[in-house]
């Protein structure tokens, strides 16, 4: 019996075994699936998941206020729904369907009229040093924008005070007949051109350009579970022992019991980009194919730790705990749980002792940075090559030492 002979075979043998199928497979796509249902990817257009939701009360009624609201709505990546009450505003808020409400109140039209020429051009001293409620307006921003608050008042007045100048400005006759030969002038020389397309950078893509990536490895490496299992099985049918009779070295037995995971894990993760793109519309990066490297060189450390641990454990319960474990504890050191920004210094450098780390770098370099480094991306996989190399050495020590006695 060669290595591709056992290599088909326990190939074979997983795909018949439903369980570990549907924990390999199946799980990690259904786990990303509620991944956008959650956040509502699955759930909405992808043109309305890039835009920022405002809801607007106008309390006011008068043309002012409308051309606010209009000039509001023509801004790319905004969708601006009138809201008839402040109660109103609030529910919305609270369960999330606007992330920012603002408020135009009853006398917003009378305080326009009260500003001058120094109000507009000295705002740090004028009236509007107030800020928005100088006009009689108020910015509400949901749990979304709760911690950039102070910008999104500054963003939403200097929106205001496009529409609110030119009414100020208008009450000087001297002024007034500047900008209309302005107008005039630019009216003459005006060309057509091509309409103006808002790009917005979506927030959510960057979320799930990250998320996604860090979920796949971390369900890489759930493959240890199931190849220590593999080992248990063969050892408690004798299957291991009979094996060991033939002309088949420790070596090959090692090969055709770990090229299958390694063929399975490059399809999991093949699967899982494949799913991500379908589902959220991800972007694979500027260089699609350099993901190849990462994936294969996870799969090789993924499936090298696998080994090791198979020579560890000796019962069904010891691979449950000891593997849970293990992939808990690393993924959680490593930053799949999170974005690898929000760790602290001390434990990014932790990190680094990990497989996980180094394939989560390797993904955010090319699917986060539009000139992604090859040098880091190289890095990433050498160390993740180093990682099972090391791993699959340690584990084929072992597994002569306590299978061949040797």
């Amino acid at each position: 019996m060669g290595i591709w002979a056992l290599t088909i075979k326990d190939i074979r043998i997983i795909l018949q075994d439903r369980g570990a199928l549907y924990t390999l497979l199946a799980l990690p796509v259904v786990f990303i699936a509620i991944l956008g249902v959650s956040t509502g990817q699955l759930l909405s257009t992808r043109d309305e998941l890039k835009l920022i939701k405002i809801g607007l009360v106008d309390e006011d009624k008068t043309e002012l206020s409308e051309q606010v609201y209009h000039d509001l709505s023509m801004i790319g990546g905004l969708k601006v729904d009138k809201i008839s009450t402040r109660d109103d505003a609030a529910i919305r808020l609270q369960d999330g369907r606007s992330g920012i409400v603002i408020v135009l109140g009853k006398d917003f039209d009378d305080r326009v009229e009260e500003l001058d020429l120094s109000d507009v051009f000295d705002a740090q001293n004028g009236k509007l040093s107030q800020g928005v409620e100088a006009l009689d307006m108020q910015v509400l921003s949901g749990a979304s924008y709760v911690g950039v608050s102070d910008l999104v008042e500054y963003v939403v007045l200097s929106a205001v005070l496009k529409v609110v100048s030119p009414e100020v400005v208008r009450r000087n006759p001297l002024l007034r007949r500047l900008i209309d030969r302005m107008k005039e002038r630019h009216a003459e020389d005006a060309l057509p051109k091509p309409p103006v397309i808002a790009v917005v950078k979506s927030g959510s893509s960057i979320i799930y350009q990250t998320l996604v990536p860090a979920f796949i490895v971390m369900f890489a490496f759930f493959l240890v579970n199931i190849m220590a299992s593999s080992f248990i099985s063969e050892r408690q049918l004798g299957t291991l022992k009979r094996m060991q009779t033939t002309r088949i070295t420790p070596s090959q037995l090692l090969c055709g019991k770990t090229l299958p995971f390694l063929l399975i894990s490059i399809a999991q993760s093949s699967l899982l980009f494949l799913s991500g793109k379908i589902m959220f519309g991800m972007s694979w990066g500027t260089y699609p194919f350099l993901l190849i490297p990462v994936i294969i060189t996870t799969a090789v450390s993924a499936t090298g730790l696998g080994l090791l641990l198979a020579t560890f454990v000796r019962t069904e319960s010891q691979v449950a705990s000891y593997s849970t474990f293990l992939v808990v504890v690393l993924a959680g050191i490593s930053g799949c749980y999170m974005p690898r920004d929000w760790l602290p210094e001390l434990m990014k450098t932790v990190s680094l002792g990990t497989p996980h780390a180094w394939a989560l770098i390797a993904y955010q370099e090319l699917l986060t940075h539009p000139h992604p480094s090859l040098n880091v991306v190289g890095e990433c996989c050498l160390m993740l090559l180093g990682f099972g190399v090391i791993a699959f050495i340690l584990g084929w020590i072992r597994f002569r030492k306590l299978e061949y006695h040797i």
